[in-house]
């Protein structure tokens, strides 16, 4: 559900600074500026890959049998948000005043800040893939520990959830024999 909130406020936010792009004016200045890279991340992470975290952290249980380690899973959450936000926010500030992209150096040592906390924010991203695949590491060996035996992991009493996890092999009939059983009954 955390990945899920942040994907829609995110993804929001990402959507309402694209509606800004979009208006001529407004576009013809942050055009080419860090704006429009904060825009773009915005959408694609929080649209996309939050989603994709969402969805994997939900489905696990009922792909594999067991639940993921919720303490990593936590970690690497909050590791992600907190520096999706400082890496990609401080890069809307500074599309506001002007800063284009692919910049090699700049020459106003007043904006060196900016990109000082979003090099921070990168640094927490980094920590955030690093906590997931820890996640991932202590989940599949300790799957034992985490089975799941009654089918529905969150009590959410949903139809999904209503047979076991992961869902029995069904087994259909071969060609043939579906052929055979069809000429049997004429």
């Amino acid at each position: 559900m955390m990945w899920l909130i942040a994907f829609m406020i995110t993804f929001t936010i990402g959507g309402m600074t694209g509606v800004l792009l979009a208006v001529p004016p407004a576009d013809f200045v942050l055009h080419n500026s860090l704006f429009l890279v904060a825009h773009f991340h915005n959408v694609i992470i929080g649209g996309v890959l939050f989603g994709i975290f969402a969805g994997i952290n939900y489905w696990w249980p009922k792909a594999f049998g067991y639940k993921l380690n919720q303490f990593w899973g936590k970690l690497s959450f909050w590791f992600w948000v907190v520096g999706f936000w400082l890496a990609f926010a401080p890069l809307y500030v500074l599309g506001l005043m002007g800063v284009t992209r692919r910049l090699r150096t700049s020459d106003d040592p007043s904006l060196q800040i900016w990109f000082i906390i979003a090099g921070i924010g990168a640094a927490v991203i980094a920590l955030g893939i690093g906590a997931m695949i820890i996640q991932f590491a202590v989940s599949i060996p300790g799957k034992n520990k985490d089975w799941d035996t009654t089918g529905d992991p969150r009590n959410g009493r949903t139809l999904e959830w209503a047979t076991s996890s992961p869902p029995p092999p069904t087994i259909s009939p071969s060609p043939r024999s579906s052929m055979t059983m069809t000429l049997g009954r004429i």
